[in-house]
């Protein structure tokens, strides 16, 4: 593995076709893709190739991260890549990964091109708590 980049994994109980929606409507994104509780999120998104979206989190105390990308690949339900932009994180790569699993859908998330190991750790992080958002909503 790549030093600049990270994976995650987690089981979620819930279809591909399910899991793939969560990753990609952003009615359903506003559920799960924030940081800690208590915060939120404001997502906007054109799915298609070349798309653009925008993931803006924003903490209790009104502070916002924002984020941006482009999606790269849509296979529905198997694959999804895009671009990872923050003050954060810049020209970034996310790929997700969907496999119907006995009682659910693992999800491989592997994020490339971080710049540091700091930068690796703290999206290691994020990225454990949106997913364990996620789960918690389909739980």
């Amino acid at each position: 593995m790549s030093e600049s980049k990270l994976v995650v994994t987690k089981v979620i109980k819930a279809t591909p076709e399910e899991v793939f929606e969560a990753f990609t409507n952003p009615e359903i994104m506003r559920k799960w893709f924030y940081g800690d509780e208590g915060w939120t999120v404001d997502v906007s998104n054109t799915l298609e190739i070349g798309g653009k979206y925008t993931l803006n989190m924003i903490k209790p105390d009104g502070k916002e991260y924002k984020h941006t990308g482009e999606y790269k690949v849509i296979a529905p339900h198997e694959k999804l890549v895009f671009t990872w932009n923050s003050d954060f994180a810049q020209d970034t790569v996310v790929t997700v990964y969907f496999r119907g699993v006995a009682g659910g859908t693992e999800i491989t998330l592997e994020h490339e091109f971080l710049p540091t190991l700091e930068a690796r750790e703290d999206h290691r992080r994020g990225w454990t708590v949106c997913l364990g958002n996620l789960a918690r909503l389909y739980a």
